[in-house]
């Protein structure tokens, strides 16, 4: 299968600036309460450091975005992110047991979602410990089905998840590899059992 690239929208971009300039202004005014409690030298040297903090991130946000990236092919599903320090994440299909959809208020006016694909092994409630998060997907209803169908084709070919798949949840079991042989080792043993028990009769 060709590989699928997965730009999240810009409104994701949008909505990142806008959630850390409301933290920006609140922990401001709150700061500002410290000039009644510690003094305004203390409450200068506070606001000046949140601000020293807050801008530098809000300004790295459009390169952050920029840097973000997701695809799905034949190995599993993909994230690429970071700007200085390079994060590359795959989650095979084979472990893939929830992909789930989540949107908050913010991410609804903004007709985007988040994407969780969960493994066996990240437990919790739906998506808080997700093995990959898709954030700022517009098409989630889309992307979600093409990733439920690349586990689907992976179960008819190892065998190591049921096939049938149920809003977007996927259940582990054993592979059956080997099974036919391990039958056919029992079936010659018991053979062989008959023929010692025959003998001993005859």
């Amino acid at each position: 299968m060709e590989s699928i690239k997965l730009k999240p929208e810009k409104e994701l971009k949008t909505l990142w600036i806008i959630t850390w300039v409301v933290a920006l202004v609140l922990g401001i005014l709150f700061l500002l309460f410290f000039i009644f409690v510690a003094g305004v030298p203390v409450t200068i040297f506070l606001l000046t450091g949140w601000i020293v903090i807050m801008i530098p991130v809000i300004i790295w946000i459009p390169y952050a975005f920029r840097a973000l990236e997701y695809s799905i092919d034949d190995e599993g599903v993909k994230m690429k992110s970071g700007v200085i320090w390079k994060k590359f994440v795959t989650v095979p299909y084979h472990k893939i047991t929830n992909v789930d959809i989540t949107q908050g208020p913010m991410q609804r006016y903004y007709n985007i979602g988040t994407i969780h694909v969960q493994t066996a092994g990240a437990g919790g409630q739906q998506g808080q410990k997700a093995e990959l998060k898709l954030n700022g997907i517009k098409e989630l209803d889309k992307a979600r089905d093409i990733i439920i169908g690349k586990v689907k084709d992976s179960t008819y070919t190892s065998g190591s998840v049921e096939r049938n798949i149920k809003g977007g949840m996927l259940r582990s079991r054993p592979e059956d590899t080997g099974k036919e042989s391990i039958f056919n080792d029992i079936l010659e043993e018991l053979k062989e059992i008959k023929m010692l028990l025959k003998e001993r009769q005859g």
